[in-house]
């Protein structure tokens, strides 16, 4: 952070960084957070009864540096489109991006290491005792989405903390052929503070109304979730119209270049960029007031359901990484 705060929006791309010292820093950060951590462990233990079976929730995310020059080089990566229109591969191999790069591994991944490593004592004593330990985390890989009618993966780009959530998998399968009890949940997109700089990141939200009709269009929850949105949208507007709008947007010959499984996570186009912040424009103008959005309901519905998956899968983990899609979702509300 001292090495950037002289820097200006205009020095993103040029700014050069002294790596041994970030290194330095780096190794000096993580030994005092593990032992933190083994400190919070041992007390922990002192709590936990003879054969208890324990969940332990790892929600550690972000890793943003805290640098007055990084927000706006991201907002404009996340956020522009036309001429401000901003590469996300080119901020990634800056200086600026490769520190991204490794903060968000080191605190949305790196961190789950260690939340094993320092529990290692307790999880055995637990075993022996006939207990367990299961860990549980919270992951993002793209969302299964209703497309016309069928269930279709797609994610958002440029999702940047992607490559850190790709370490948080591969920690989970890496812990998993140790005997230990872990599962990444995926989960979908959903809007909030936080996620509210990734442009677009509400669009795939929209369709959960179509997956609740289709599970259990009669379900008093999907009757409840779809007349709270209509609502909200002003005289004249249907939600078959807007479901109508993102049938169109997903199916679109652009949106589908960005909607590579295998690829993920995927940078940025800057064609891509304009028609997700047109249909966000769009969809958003069909409302009484920005003020009060339909994503507020929806998200509320997927907190809800995401909530009820982990806690009913978290005891007994079936795999190391899970998917959420908006199918489980409607089937975890209307259940």
């Amino acid at each position: 952070v001292d090495q950037m705060k002289n820097l200006g929006l205009k020095d993103w791309m040029t700014a050069k960084l002294d790596w041994q010292k970030i290194e330095e820093s780096r190794e000096l950060g993580r030994k005092d957070f593990l032992n933190r951590c083994k400190k919070w462990s041992e007390e922990l233990d002192k709590l936990i009864p003879k054969g208890a079976r324990v969940v332990m929730a790892h929600t550690m995310a972000g890793g943003v540096p805290r640098a007055k020059v990084i927000m706006p080089a991201m907002n404009r990566v996340f956020k522009g489109h036309g001429v401000r229109f901003a590469s996300s591969e080119e901020f990634w191999s800056t200086d600026l991006g490769k520190l991204c790069d490794q903060n968000f591994e080191e605190v949305t991944a790196d961190t789950l290491s260690y939340l094993i490593e320092v529990t290692t004592p307790l999880r055995a004593r637990l075993q022996n005792e006939g207990g367990q330990i299961s860990y549980v985390a919270y992951g993002y890989h793209g969302t299964e989405i209703l497309v016309e009618g069928k269930y279709h993966w797609q994610s958002y780009s440029p999702y940047l903390q992607g490559f850190a959530k790709l370490k948080l998998e591969n920690i989970a399968k890496e812990n998993w052929q140790k005997d230990v009890k872990i599962s990444v949940f995926n989960a979908p997109e959903i809007l909030t503070n936080s996620s509210s700089i990734f442009l677009g990141v509400e669009v795939p939200l929209y369709t959960l109304m179509a997956a609740l009709k289709k599970e259990n269009a009669e379900h008093s929850i999907t009757k409840e979730v779809l007349a709270d949105c209509k609502e909200k949208l002003k005289e004249g507007t249907s939600l078959e119209d807007l479901m109508k709008m993102t049938d169109t947007y997903f199916t679109s010959a652009v949106i589908q270049q960005w909607t590579k499984f295998e690829e993920w996570p995927q940078h940025n186009g800057p064609e891509q960029m304009s028609q997700m912040r047109q249909i966000s424009d769009e969809i958003i103008a069909l409302h009484k007031t920005n003020k009060d959005l339909m994503t507020s309901t929806l998200s509320e519905a997927v907190f809800k359901a995401c909530g009820r998956i982990m806690l009913s899968e978290a005891a007994q983990p079936k795999t190391p990484v899970l998917w959420i899609g908006h199918d489980a979702v409607a089937r975890a509300l209307l259940r």
